[in-house]
């Protein structure tokens, strides 16, 4: 018996959130290029600013109209081994008229990073960022930050690991918004999602975000697409419980109508308070 009593071929669907589409999201993944290309040429952008001294330590970085605004960062998703900044620009215009500056985070792709580094070198780009707060012309006591799928579980793990540091650095996380997220890396290790990745069991237990609640702090936003697998809808679920047991602030929201691959492409999903 696996992980919850599932069969192989169940836990695998469960853990696919492209089974819930029909199995193709090539046109969602097109959508992502072709918007966040379309915001790049029309919006204020600088590109590929190195938080590190690989190729891939880079993020972007859309500047809000005015100096001081809040910050947005985003975290892409890819189950740790696709997408990348450049394919994550689709939230700049909500934002931008929000008045927040917004950046996106790139980091190391497996099998070339193991996902604990992958939390190292999200952590590694939100300290640069406060490093460089006064320059981009943002404010770091106000910053949200957010997550999508993989990048959920960065997030939080981010979070529950280096939010002193953060603080330290004079970042203040207010929000984290964690969107359709992976919370227990112990069903991931028995699916083929962990062929790049080879989880070990100590890896499951260190970067599992259910065995590492953070201590309370920012407001939490966890949010889940209806036509999310069971599972996913499930882990969200069991993850916001934890945080407010842990004396979070926290807020639970199943999007209506909405599945894994266009949650991130609605405001509401990113703004809190927005619809």
């Amino acid at each position: 018996m696996l992980y919850r009593g599932f069969t192989q071929d169940e836990l695998d669907q469960e853990y696919s959130p492209r089974s819930m589409i029909g199995g193709d999201l090539t046109p969602y993944v097109d959508s992502y290029a072709a918007l966040s290309a379309q915001h790049r040429a029309q919006m204020k952008v600088k590109e590929n600013l190195a938080y590190g001294d690989s190729p891939a330590q880079v993020l972007d970085f859309f500047p809000a109209k005015g100096a001081g605004a809040p910050l947005h960062v985003f975290i892409h998703g890819g189950y740790w081994q696709a997408l990348s900044q450049r394919e994550s620009a689709m939230m700049a215009p909500a934002l931008i008229a929000a008045e927040q500056s917004f950046a996106t985070l790139n980091y190391t792709l497996a099998p070339d990073a193991r996902i604990g580094d992958m939390i190292e070198e999200c952590r590694n780009a939100l300290l640069w960022l406060a490093e460089n707060a006064f320059n981009l012309g943002f404010d770091p006591s106000r910053v949200s930050l957010s997550g999508h799928s993989a990048g959920a579980q960065l997030v939080s793990m981010v979070m529950a690991g280096s939010a002193d540091a953060l603080a330290r650095a004079g970042m203040r996380v207010r929000d984290v918004i964690l969107i359709s997220g992976v919370y227990d890396l112990e069903p991931i290790s028995l699916t083929p999602v962990n062929d790049p990745l080879q989880l070990t069991p100590v890896e499951v237990n260190d970067l599992s975000p259910i065995r590492h609640v953070p201590r309370p702090g920012p407001r939490y936003h966890v949010t889940v697409a209806e036509r999310d697998t069971p599972e996913f809808i499930r882990q969200s679920r069991d993850y916001a419980e934890l945080l407010r047991k842990g004396g979070h602030s926290v807020g639970f929201d199943l999007k209506k109508g909405m599945q894994h691959f266009d949650i991130i492409m609605h405001p509401g999903t990113f703004l809190p308070g927005s619809k």
